[in-house]
């Protein structure tokens, strides 16, 4: 067995030890280990390119599908098709996903059992496996903060340098800190457009005005739009400055206001703030790395 499998099995292992005897506090140093070994490992390990994913995926339902419950693997091996397109997989064709946090069995679909049918667990003990982590639980002044600091983030990324040196890849096949501004301003767009729409209709459908033409119904893309970086980035901070302005007056009740998104079901506006700010921040090191000539964490 390849040792860092061997490091992760044994970590998690200990960890679930350490709750059963009640030291919650050890459990939750030996889990940040695991998920620490757990990141890296998968960094290491990705399949990169949709071509390489879905030859992934369908290796997963082939080759492991006797060990998977049974509703799963047509879930799992229906997504060969899509990754291998480039097309996003709505929420009808990848259901919610709880899972018990006590036996591990997997509880699929919105019909969510009081108690877990193999161990008999309630479903207070359930843990919902989200599609990604910007759409975690948020607290708002957080959420609102984050928001007013990115733009000067933004800013203070491509400081003192040329549109020139910011349109250079810092590596073959890696975006430019021009390239990355254009991911973020198409971001930016989307965020402005569907929390008006969220604020000023009710219960729209985010899929039905989408911000850009002929592509699936997704929150990536980039806006390809020949700009220099400078232009970008100073229509990314004009746009985030209006958006905090407008979150920044709203009652209480109206962060509440929500729709609904094919991916991800039922959104709200603070849940969209939230997945708009992490998004931003999971794309920073790569806007400063880039426009520094290297690739993230790797420093001079």
């Amino acid at each position: 067995m390849d040792e860092r499998l061997e490091r992760i099995g044994r970590l998690a292992a200990v960890a679930r030890g350490l709750e059963r005897e009640g030291a919650y506090n050890g459990a939750k140093l030996v889990r940040a280990a695991l998920e620490s070994e757990l990141i890296r490992y998968a960094e290491a390990e990705a399949p990169s390119g949709g071509e390489r994913a879905a030859d992934a995926v369908s290796a997963i339902a082939a080759e492991l599908g006797d060990t998977l419950p049974a509703a799963l693997v047509p879930l799992i091996a229906g997504l060969a098709a899509p990754v291998r397109a480039g097309l996003t997989i709505p929420l009808a064709d990848a259901p919610r996903c709880h899972l018990c946090r006590t036996c591990g069995a997997i509880l699929l679909g919105d019909d969510v059992p009081v108690a877990c049918p193999t161990c008999e667990a309630l479903a207070l003990s359930f843990r919902e496996e989200l599609p990604v982590w910007y759409l975690e639980p948020a607290d708002r002044g957080a959420i609102l903060a984050a928001l007013a600091a990115g733009s000067r983030h933004v800013g203070d990324a491509i400081a003192g340098r040329s549109d020139e040196a910011l349109a250079r890849p810092p590596a073959r096949g890696e975006w430019s800190a021009r390239q990355t501004l254009e991911h973020l301003l198409f971001s930016e767009e989307l965020f402005a457009t569907r929390v008006e729409r969220l604020l000023t209709e009710d219960e729209p459908d985010l899929a039905a005005a989408a911000v850009w033409s002929e592509t699936p119904a997704s929150d990536e893309g980039r806006a390809t739009t020949g700009d220099p970086a400078s232009t970008l980035a100073a229509r990314v901070r004009a746009l985030r400055s209006a958006t905090v302005t407008r979150l920044d007056d709203l009652p209480e009740a109206a962060w509440g206001r929500g729709g609904s998104h094919p991916e991800w079901g039922r959104v709200t506006v603070l849940s969209q703030a939230a997945y708009f700010a992490r998004h931003e921040a999971s794309h920073l090191p790569q806007l400063v790395a880039a426009a520094s000539g290297r690739l993230p964490g790797r420093r001079a």
